[in-house]
């Protein structure tokens, strides 16, 4: 095969389009396969007793899933500096996100997030459980959102 260089313009246009697909494809795969591994990891740190530790792995599995749902929906990757809220409004059309939901993931974000968070009540495993459920439910509902749909990018799961 030709260098880049030496291959004609159309070939060229051609070959990085179809770099370009399998570079978002394998974002898509990896956020995928992150946030099943971050959300694995939140069970397991919930487990320990761990419950800060396990709310902060489980946002990021919703990080990693959004971020994931907006290559699939747009076909390009999000701004390197895209805050978590633009993420969420970018991605609430075509995910379905209701107002319940974003309020959710916000309150996360803020437990999350917040440097502040030695200050909130002491969470007890009842309500961590519940808290990781939801998280769950948000991410099969982000993965049903990216099936039988019209995408850009698809990944099989």
């Amino acid at each position: 095969m030709l260098p880049d260089s030496e291959l004609p313009r159309s070939s060229m246009t051609n070959h990085m389009d179809s770099m370009d697909v399998y570079t978002l494809y394998t974002k898509a795969r990896n956020w995928n396969d992150l946030s099943q591994s971050h959300i694995n990891l939140a069970r397991l740190l919930m487990e320990e007793g761990l419950c800060k530790a396990s709310l902060i792995v489980a946002h990021m599995a919703l990080k990693a899933k959004l971020k994931q749902v907006y290559l699939q929906f747009e076909g390009m990757l999000p701004p390197d500096d895209i805050c978590y809220d633009e993420l969420i409004s970018r991605t609430r059309e075509f995910a379905e996100i209701d107002l319940e939901t974003e309020l959710f993931l916000n309150a996360l974000q803020y437990i999350a997030e917040t440097e502040n968070a030695a200050f909130l009540p002491r969470i007890e495993n009842g309500h961590l459980e519940r808290m990781l459920e939801r998280i769950e439910g948000v991410l099969s509902s982000l993965d049903l959102h990216t099936v039988g749909r019209t995408l850009k990018i698809r990944i099989e799961n």
